[in-house]
């Protein structure tokens, strides 16, 4: 999720150790535009287990980088001291303060909240959803099957996730260029105006949106916000809206950049892509050992209180980042942890969180994950990456592919 960026310290704060402290962004990584994972990995392997990036805070100037995946996990498991109310900020780049709910919500409160919000991205609910999902994957791979080649981006991963949500949410499908262009100023886009821009339309999409929802409502996502009570009490007009708009962001890049990267994985392993095709019934541990080899986003907590986490003194209001695109790489955790490896006995990971922030929607990007994989292997022939053209990758606080050229 973008966030507005504070400008870079020069140095890192006092109480920073200065051999914990380094010049650091994910996004200007060498290599980042390449080998996206292997750029932010190969640099992580370079550092402490937990160091200061000067300049590389996604919600301020700095943040501690949490890289080991015992750590990240115990950060993301404490939330007495480590908290998510204030780490994403949207608010100053829209002009006014949005409640962006559940994420930013600590217990009690998130569990609450989540209990709440479950039921949009219940297992049920999804499993009704599950024919739809695969319809759309159908057509999307229809429109391309015979042209021997296409730019995954372009024509599905981009296409696929936007279009499922649009349909969730209950928004036009017609509208989905526009919902796209949103999407790619937001988390691509390098001008902030047209950042700014974006998030703003968004915004007032959606609350128009749930201004017809309260007055009629169907049985999408939208409409559930705008019904559903919290305490006995309905939501406020802004807690509809920072659910709203929550559920779009959250939606839309995540499961598209891990499109890109199992794709392109699968285009250049051919014996890997192959024993899917020939084993459909190992298309699911597949996915989740790319998953495991692919995090593509890292969450930011704040310290609550001055802490010494591990040896390291932690300030109250320090952010720490805690990567789980390094955890998922961990020799510690894993064996030879660079290699996709289907029959991997460490089956576990925590790409999609841990703790009580764990992915609101996990079971539907899951469920787009595999009815992808298996379509695409079931209808399109054996593919690589396109002779003489190259994938182009990127990062900040989600690393993305920007370009899979694709032929078969």
């Amino acid at each position: 999720m973008s966030e507005t960026l504070a400008p870079p310290l020069e140095k890192a704060p006092d109480h920073v150790p200065p051999e914990l402290a380094f010049p650091f962004r994910v996004g200007s990584a060498p290599g980042i535009e390449k080998r996206a994972f292997q750029a932010v990995i190969g640099a992580f392997r370079e550092r402490p287990d937990i160091f200061f990036a000067v300049g590389g805070a996604r919600t301020g100037p700095g943040t501690w980088i949490v890289t080991r995946h015992d750590l990240v996990r115990e950060v993301l498991m404490d939330s007495d001291n480590f908290e998510s109310r204030g780490r994403v900020d949207i608010s100053s780049t829209l002009g006014e303060h949005l409640p962006l709910i559940p994420i930013e919500m600590d217990p009690p409160e998130h569990v609450k909240w989540r209990a709440v919000l479950d039921p949009i991205f219940s297992p049920k609910r999804m499993k009704a959803l599950e024919e739809d999902i695969r319809q759309l994957a159908i057509d999307l791979i229809e429109d391309v099957r015979a042209k021997g080649g296409c730019e995954f981006v372009e024509d599905f991963s981009s296409k696929f996730p936007t279009q499922i949500f649009l349909r969730l949410l209950g928004l036009p499908l017609e509208e989905a260029p526009k919902f796209l262009a949103w999407e790619h100023a937001i988390f691509r886009g390098a001008d902030p105006d047209m950042r700014r821009t974006a998030y703003r339309s968004i915004l007032a999409t959606l609350r128009a949106t749930i201004e017809e929802r309260k007055r009629a409502p169907t049985d999408d996502a939208i409409s559930y916000v705008a019904t559903v009570k919290f305490d006995g009490r309905p939501l406020t007009d802004k807690e509809m809206a920072g659910v709203c708009m929550i559920l779009y962001l959250a939606g839309l890049d995540s499961v598209a950049g891990m499109l890109g990267f199992m794709f392109a994985h699968l285009a250049e392993h051919p014996a890997d892509q192959q024993r899917l095709r020939d084993n459909p019934d190992q298309i699911t541990d597949g996915m989740e050992e790319m998953l495991r080899a692919f995090p593509i986003s890292s969450p930011a907590r704040i310290v609550k209180r001055d802490l010494e986490f591990h040896g390291v003194k932690f300030k109250a209001g320090d952010i720490v980042t805690a990567y789980t695109i390094s955890a998922g790489r961990d020799a510690r955790e894993y064996k030879n942890p660079d290699k996709v490896d289907f029959d991997r006995e460490e089956a576990s990971h925590i790409t999609f969180g841990v703790g009580p922030h764990r992915c609101l929607g996990s079971h539907l990007a899951r469920r787009e994950l595999r009815i992808a994989l298996e379509e695409w292997l079931k209808r399109i022939p054996p593919f690589r990456i396109t002779p003489g053209d190259e994938v182009v990758t990127n990062g900040n606080s989600i690393l993305g592919v920007m370009r899979l050229p694709l032929s078969w």
